[in-house]
């Protein structure tokens, strides 16, 4: 069923772009974790949530959105009767990637208190975790299309 390998493949493809993000905010000294920027964001979002209601909204909305990339995907790969491959999930994730940063400049700029960022370090790393997600929400895909 097409709901399982897209749920599936949004966990897997998110939780890499995770560790990605983790992996280089370790190494970069500096926060590149989508979930927990989205965090920050929602709780200094009126109408005032705990730190641990934006965690869980952060972490949530983080998951939900790959799973929405993932779903775009499915359809992508179906319309276009394009098999899933690590390539192709390459090239969707890196487009995914201009989505999302194209998405994060709205976010930052309506948001009456966003967080203190550097763009540009962050929209590079949100390019390259966007591939990430692409070429790690394809491998389930493609395990599921076996059985």
């Amino acid at each position: 069923m097409d709901r399982d390998k897209i749920i599936l493949s949004g966990i897997t493809g998110t939780s890499a772009m995770t560790l990605f993000s983790y992996w280089l905010s370790e190494s970069k000294n500096e926060n590149f974790s989508e979930p927990e920027i989205l965090s920050q964001l929602i709780k200094k979002f009126p109408p005032g949530f705990t730190k641990t209601q934006a965690d869980i909204a952060g972490w949530c909305t983080h998951y939900a959105i790959g799973t929405g990339f993932a779903l775009m995907f499915n359809e992508i790969w179906k319309v276009s009767k394009t098999k899933p491959s690590i390539p192709s999930g390459a090239l969707l994730g890196a487009l995914s990637g201009l989505a999302g940063i194209a998405a994060w400049q709205i976010i930052f700029a309506v948001h009456p208190n966003p967080p203190a960022k550097n763009l540009k370090k962050y929209f590079g790393h949100l390019l390259i975790a966007h591939i990430v997600f692409g070429i790690f929400s394809t491998i389930p895909y493609k395990f599921k299309n076996k059985e």
